[in-house]
Order: structure tokens, then C-alpha cells, then sequence
């Protein structure tokens, strides 16, 4: 051959080049595989990127709300002090706040809040979340007025590292809802309340909980906020004067009037009236009182000196002639005199009836003071019950209270299918048989008479078992019923057919 290469040859060569064709197709399938799985790789990433800054958007979003309902409470809580305070140092609770029942009642919280309104993320000393309902506000009283202070709890969300059965303290998140909270508080006496950690520093802290010295309770308090509320806060956004503060300028109102200290002086500048009302008390000058003119209604003068030059003028002073008052005095005095006999002897003509109605306030007060201890034994029965209804809610360990098992509906479920399904409870004397009940029909004569339904086929074994709760103590119990398998009307036998 012209070519130099024998067929063997050129059957080798096509064998590799077939080989080296296989080869690059699996290297391209290999490469494919291994880009899919990095785009799937990239793209688990991003997601778990973007799920993580979902949750931190929810959860802050949450303590926000957290604030906003914190500040709400706290509002409420300070308008109340400002307005109604209470006469003694306590414990104080939401129905301080609001009289959802009465429409004139308090209303100082919305009634769009109520006890069962919850402060996100919150978390009492014991575990429990916080809501409305089991807030205190704890009120001091003292000669600056009245001064609350509200625990609203530690702040938890996430894992529990701690293995102490709780999520852990968020101080973060804590810290957002005091911002938002502050963010509401007002600038007067009825708007303001003062938002703090329990503890703002974390210095002196011990983490390490191998140490002897470490408290977690002090970590949790980072995350814990207080509220102060009444007349008596630090650092409250509005003028005290109390004496606390100094005064180097003067006080300006919004009707123009101006109070200006001058030197040991004070001074009031403006074109409105000042004027001092009191009760029961009196304005003393004690040195000397200066002014071009005195208006006065009425006075009373221990002594009244007057030394003007031209002698004593002026219309003002005709009024020291009483003589017409006398009359009057005297005229208004017979007429009282007369009044007063008439009622006197109405009094004396009313006496039986006013009898009667004295022995049927006796009888009233009587009846008051029964039906006071009778709402008392309620009252008992009711906390006593109250008790119960929680320690029943609280009893849902399946593990304690199984089930009871054969069930009611599981024996009818059995006996029907052996063909008694006609049965009678016991122990709720009930059944699916209106058993003794009046029914009509034909009987073999074909008359038309009144007859009784009945129960037939009774089950040979009855009475049959099964077993339900107790409604008392929630145990298992066991109750007995019949089955039958038939129910119809039985009509009276004929003596004879005419």
C-alpha cells in the first residue's frame, strides 16, 4: 500500500480516537455535575442569608410592638397617678387603670388592651410570660406626690444554652423596645414615665458559669426594663419648682404675665389679674401693704384707720350704712322663723311614717349585711372553683391521664356489628331507643290500636362494660350499658277478631 499503514493500523487508530471521544464526554458531564452542585451550593447560602435577616426583621419588629404596648401601659399607669392617686402605699394592678364594664368608669387604658394582652418577648422571674393582667405597679406615696415603679420583665427569645428550661436573655431586644417605648413618653406630669435596664453596665459580670461567684440572674437583669411613673421621677422633662432648681431669670405664661426675681424680690408683670383663692386659709401681709387702690366686695377689719387730708370721700364709703341690711336682716329673719314653725309641725305630723321608714331601713341594713355574707360564701366557692378550673387545665400530660380505653363509641362500634345495635346507658339512663314511649299500628285483626316501643333480642352477656373519664378527678372510670337487637313498637294482643 502506497499509504504505509496496514488495516490492523487504521482499525487501532479508530478504536482510540473513539476512546479519547468517551473520555472527553464524561470529563463534560463531570464538569456539568459539578457546577450544578455550586449554584446549589451559592444558592442555599443566599436563602439561609436571607431567612436570617427575615428573622432578625420579625424579631425586631416584635420588640418594637413590645415598646409600643410597654408605652401604652406606662402612660396609662402615669395619668392615673397624676389624676387619681391612691391613699396608701400598695401593690396596684390593670383595674386601677380601666372599668371596662361600667361605660362611666375609668378609663385611663383602653379598653382595646385588656389582662390578657401580652409584652412580647417578656418573661417574669418565674418563667411566665408577661401581660397586662399580671403587671404591678408598685405606688409609694410621700409629701412629692406619688411615685409607681412597673417590673415589665426580662426579654427572651431563641435557644436555651443554659439548659435552664427558658430562652435566653435578649438585652438587644430589650434595648429596642426601651427606644420605641421612650419615643412615647410625654413631656407633662400626665404623659411621662422614665424606661430603664434593672442594670445598664455589664461590667463586674461573671460569665463563666464554673465560677463560683457567677449569677445569672445578674446577666438576666441586662435585659430587663423597669418604668417609673408619678410626680417624683429623676430626671423628668418638666419645671418642678421645689426648690431643688435655681432660678436666674424670670417665668414667662402664655396669658403675658411674667414673674421676675429682683434681688430678694418678686415681681409679677403683665396685663392679667393675679389672684390667690383658697378654702380656708388667709393672705397675711406682715410688714406693709402698698397699692393706689383697694376693691373689695367685703372685708372684715380688726380696726380701720383712714387719715386723708380733705377728710373721708368717696362713693365706697356710704356703704358703712347699714341700716337698710338691718331691715332686710330683719324682715328675712321673721320669715325663717315662720318657716321653720311650719316644718316643725310637719315633722311632727309625718313622725308615723317616718317610724316606718326607720324600721324599714332596720330591715333593709338587715337584709344588706345577709346578702353581704352570701356574696362572700360565693366569692369563696368562686376562688375555690377558679383553683380547680386551673389545676384541671394544667392536668394534659397524656402520660398521667391516658385513655380510656374500651371506649363508649368503640363497644357500640362492636356490638353493631354483631347486630345489637339498639343500646341503653346505665349510667346516664339514655339510649338510641325511645324506649316506653306511645306508638299506634295494626294489629293481626287490622284494628288500629295504641301500643308501647319496645326493646328485643337482648345481648346475652349484658350488662357490657366500658370505660370513661371521671369529670371529677379526670380518671378513668367504668360505666355499664345494654345492647338489644331490636326496638319497635309492641301492639297489644286481641282476645279475638270480630
Amino acid at each position: 500500500m502506497s499509504s504505509g499503514h496496514s488495516e490492523g493500523d487504521l482499525t487501532l487508530n479508530h478504536q482510540i480516537q473513539g476512546l479519547h471521544t468517551m473520555h472527553n464526554h464524561r470529563e463534560s458531564g463531570a464538569i456539568t455535575i459539578a457546577e450544578t452542585l455550586i449554584a446549589l451550593a451559592i444558592g442555599i447560602i443566599a436563602l439561609t442569608v436571607w431567612a436570617q435577616g427575615r428573622l432578625s426583621e420579625l424579631e425586631t419588629n416584635s420588640a418594637k410592638a413590645a415598646g409600643r404596648t410597654i408605652a401604652a401601659y406606662s402612660r396609662a399607669a402615669s395619668i392615673w397617678l397624676a389624676e387619681n392617686p391612691p391613699n396608701a402605699n400598695g401593690d396596684y394592678d390593670i383595674t386601677s387603670l380601666q372599668d371596662c364594664s361600667n361605660e362611666k368608669g375609668a378609663r385611663y387604658l383602653s379598653c382595646s388592651f385588656g389582662p390578657q394582652t401580652q409584652v412580647k418577648f417578656a418573661y417574669d422571674g418565674e418563667g411566665n410570660r408577661i401581660n397586662f393582667g399580671n403587671l404591678t405597679i408598685k405606688v409609694s406615696l410621700n409629701d412629692k406626690g406619688a411615685t409607681g415603679n412597673i417590673d415589665f420583665g426580662i426579654f427572651r427569645s431563641g435557644s436555651d444554652r443554659n439548659d435552664d428550661g427558658l430562652p435566653d436573655s435578649r438585652p438587644d431586644l430589650a434595648a429596642i423596645a426601651l427606644e420605641t417605648a421612650s419615643e412615647s413618653t410625654g413631656a407633662g406630669v400626665l404623659d411621662f414615665f422614665e424606661l430603664s435596664f434593672a442594670r445598664d453596665n455589664p461590667d463586674g459580670l461573671v460569665y463563666d458559669e464554673k465560677d463560683a461567684s457567677f449569677d445569672q440572674s445578674k446577666i438576666d437583669d441586662l435585659a430587663r426594663l423597669d418604668a417609673t411613673v408619678g410626680a417624683n421621677v429623676n430626671d423628668a422633662p418638666f419645671l418642678r419648682l421645689d426648690g431643688s432648681n435655681e432660678m436666674t431669670s424670670a417665668v414667662s405664661f402664655e396669658n403675658g404675665m411674667q414673674v421676675t426675681m429682683n434681688g430678694e424680690g418678686l415681681s409679677f408683670e403683665g396685663p392679667g389679674d393675679v389672684e390667690v383663692q383658697t378654702s380656708t386659709g388667709k393672705l397675711f401681709v406682715l410688714s406693709e401693704l402698698e397699692t393706689p387702690k383697694v376693691q373689695s366686695d367685703s372685708a372684715t377689719f380688726d380696726s380701720l384707720r383712714v387719715d386723708p387730708k380733705d377728710g373721708v370721700k368717696g362713693d365706697g364709703f356710704d356703704k358703712f350704712d347699714q341700716s337698710a341690711d338691718i331691715n332686710r336682716i330683719d324682715t328675712d329673719l321673721l320669715n325663717l322663723i315662720s318657716r321653720v314653725a311650719t316644718n316643725e309641725s310637719s315633722i311632727t305630723d309625718n313622725a308615723s311614717d317616718i317610724t316606718q321608714l326607720s324600721d324599714d331601713v332596720n330591715e333593709n341594713t338587715t337584709n344588706i349585711d345577709s346578702n353581704t355574707d352570701e356574696i362572700e360564701n360565693n366569692s369563696d366557692t368562686i376562688d375555690a372553683n377558679t383553683l380547680r378550673i386551673k389545676t384541671l387545665e394544667g392536668k394534659n400530660d397524656p402520660s398521667t391521664y391516658p385513655l380510656c380505653t374500651p371506649s363508649k363509641q368503640d363497644k357500640v362500634k362492636e356490638m353493631s356489628s354483631r347486630g345489637y345495635s339498639i343500646y341503653y346507658d346505665l349510667n346516664t339512663h339514655s339510649g338510641n331507643c325511645n324506649f316506653g314511649v306511645s306508638c299506634s299500628g295494626k294489629d293481626r285483626c287490622g284494628d288500629t290500636v295504641r301500643g308501647t316501643i319496645q326493646t328485643s333480642n337482648s345481648w346475652g352477656s349484658n350488662p357490657v362494660s366500658y370505660s370513661g373519664r371521671n369529670s371529677t378527678d379526670l380518671k378513668c372510670a367504668t360505666y355499664r350499658m345494654n345492647f338489644y337487637g331490636g326496638c319497635g313498637c309492641v301492639l297489644p294482643k286481641p282476645s279475638g277478631c270480630k
